[in-house]
């Protein structure tokens, strides 16, 4: 193994997982290889296979972001309250230290999805707010009122999501999550008349 390839390949899956601030099991996943794989990268002591070093330049030209985008994803992963950061298909971009905690939510993984995770109602609810035109750029913002079944017991909270344009015209959106009792869920959802209230941005003129 040529050690300046080693050495370039390590730099350059480093970089690209730490912008996409993927966990190395992450990574891996979004490859369809091992963790492992992307250590031995990582660490100079293998090279990816030609096939791979493809699918690793596509990632990196479908990776770049502006430093505000690194921003907004710096904003989540700090914030002091339970915040997550997604995109369509209920990918997990980033999410707060507070997250797993506030909602017994400990599957949830940056890089991964949240369908198949809490339910049947949960993939339910998700689907029908991706459908409200959230990611389209058709709405300014959703209050959410979502049931989780964890190993801990079924958890509810109420959210609040707002639309981020991304550098490649992508829209993310960034949920501000509380965690709620049941009898709250309850009141809530009379008041809301459903489990879901969407705000255009017609409604703001």
């Amino acid at each position: 193994m040529e050690s300046s390839s080693a050495g370039y390949w390590a730099r350059v899956i480093a970089e690209l997982r730490l912008r996409q601030g993927l966990s190395q099991r992450a990574f891996a996943d979004a490859l369809a290889i091992d963790q492992t794989t992307v250590s031995r990268w990582e660490r100079g002591k293998a090279l990816p296979s030609v096939r791979q070093r493809r699918a690793l330049r596509d990632l990196m030209r479908s990776s770049r972001e502006t430093k505000q985008d690194q921003l907004t994803k710096l904003r989540v992963q700090f914030a002091a309250w339970p915040t997550t950061l997604l995109k369509q298909g209920g990918h997990l971009l980033e999410m707060s230290k507070t997250v797993c905690g506030e909602l017994c939510a400990s599957e949830l993984r940056s890089g991964g999805s949240i369908y198949g995770l809490y339910g049947e109602e949960n993939d339910e609810q998700v689907a029908a707010w991706e459908r409200t035109g959230i990611y389209n750029g058709d709405l300014a913002m959703t209050l959410s009122l979502n049931r989780l079944d964890t190993s801990a017991g079924t958890v509810f909270f109420r959210g609040m999501d707002t639309p981020y344009l991304s550098s490649t015209g992508e829209i993310w959106c960034l949920c501000e999550l509380k965690r709620i009792t049941e009898e709250e869920y309850a009141a809530q959802k009379s008041q809301f008349g459903g489990t879901l209230v969407t705000i255009s941005y017609d409604q703001l003129q």
